[in-house]
């Protein structure tokens, strides 16, 4: 059922166990993953649930999807974490996954690039990735070692441009795979990027608090947040010309005009979603934990990793909240061309669909 609710205040005491959830949700277990070639999955999609959340599973078992993209003739990609691969949704719902070269890499963010290929960055294998409609996979070592690439996004000038985690820094590789590094004063792991509507870059910094912007000839701008250590995730460009922000620690939404004007939007405090059930150690039990984000053109769409749910946020300040059924781990967001809505389900192991009613357009 779909919840419509104007947004209210974080309790300040569930702020340092709901960063705790936010940074448990970047430490992942180690396990042994099952690599393989090429996997095909025709038509995987569950039945669609009340709400209109249609499940499309995910052929290798705890394959983690982290982050989701729309590529090239309608085609969903979506990195798998754990399972080490790219996989690719068709329009009809088949299904195919493409081994990663390197063991472990980690994939994290993905994104479509400029030259009709999906760019994504591998976290652990400290390579930048290019994968081409067909499946071809290229990788490119990023120099500095440890510099964990964490979030990715096509640029202005044609080229990609991504965060790196373990080094504090800013990357950009072109589409032959020349890259360069940028230096930040004061940003602290940072994680999201996204090109802004200034023809800026946009970036969050999960540990410094902060959002930070960087022109396409390295200058950086750097913008402390008002709430302490709320830790901030995604980001996105949104509908009404400014940036968008997950706050993952304090259950809120940020946004920050290119002026660098910041408000805050704290998510409705309604009950969370289900917490595992699968045998893993409980989390999340009094956390929503909004993590990636996405805009259509009329307001923003937010995973709640934590709460099990997708929250609709209007440039207003106006909540509505969608259910998922149960599903587990909401990720990554992106919204199709056709304005569906698509995330990854970490924990669940599949990719969601939902496709917004009419009084959510």
């Amino acid at each position: 059922m779909l919840k419509t609710i104007m947004f209210v205040r974080v309790l300040p005491a569930t702020r340092s166990r709901a960063r705790k959830a936010a940074i448990d949700v970047q430490r992942l277990a180690a396990r042994a993953l099952r690599l393989g070639s090429l996997l095909v999955a025709p038509v995987l999609a569950g039945p669609a649930n009340a709400d209109g959340i249609r499940l499309f599973a995910v052929p290798t078992p705890d394959s983690y999807p982290e982050s989701v993209a729309v590529g090239p003739a309608g085609t969903i990609w979506f990195t798998e974490k754990q399972g080490n691969r790219i996989g690719r949704l068709a329009p009809d719902g088949g299904l195919t996954e493409f081994p990663i070269p390197t063991p472990d890499s980690r994939p994290q963010a993905i994104v479509a690039g400029p030259d009709g290929a999906l760019w994504f960055t591998e976290n652990r294998g400290n390579k930048i990735g290019r994968i081409t409609p067909a499946g071809v996979i290229t990788e490119y070592p990023v120099p500095t070692p440890a510099s964990y690439p964490f979030g990715i996004a096509a640029g202005p000038d044609g080229a990609l441009w991504f965060t790196l985690s373990g080094t504090n820094r800013i990357g950009r590789i072109t589409a032959d795979g020349r890259m360069n590094e940028f230096g930040l004063a004061k940003t602290l792991t940072p994680y999201g990027i996204t090109t802004g509507p200034d023809g800026n870059l946009w970036f969050t910094g999960f540990n410094s608090n902060t959002v930070g912007r960087i022109t396409p000839t390295g200058d950086v701008l750097e913008f402390p947040l008002p709430t302490p250590d709320s830790g901030p995730q995604d980001i996105v460009s949104g509908p009404d010309g400014s940036l968008w922000f997950t706050q993952a620690a304090t259950d809120a939404v940020g946004t920050i005009t290119t002026g660098g004007r910041i408000a805050e939007f704290p998510l409705p405090a309604l009950e969370c979603g289900p917490t595992a059930t699968d045998g893993r150690p409980p989390r999340c039990t009094d956390t929503k934990a909004p993590y990636g984000i996405a805009a259509d053109r009329h307001a923003l769409w937010v995973t709640q990793h934590c709460g099990g749910r997708l929250s609709r946020l209007s440039p207003a300040g106006r909540f509505s909240e969608v259910g998922l059924g149960g599903l587990k781990a909401p990720n990554g967001i992106a919204i199709g061309p056709d304005g569906d809505v698509w995330f990854a389900l970490a924990r669940s192991n599949g990719i969601g669909r939902h496709r917004p009613g009419s009084g959510e357009k």
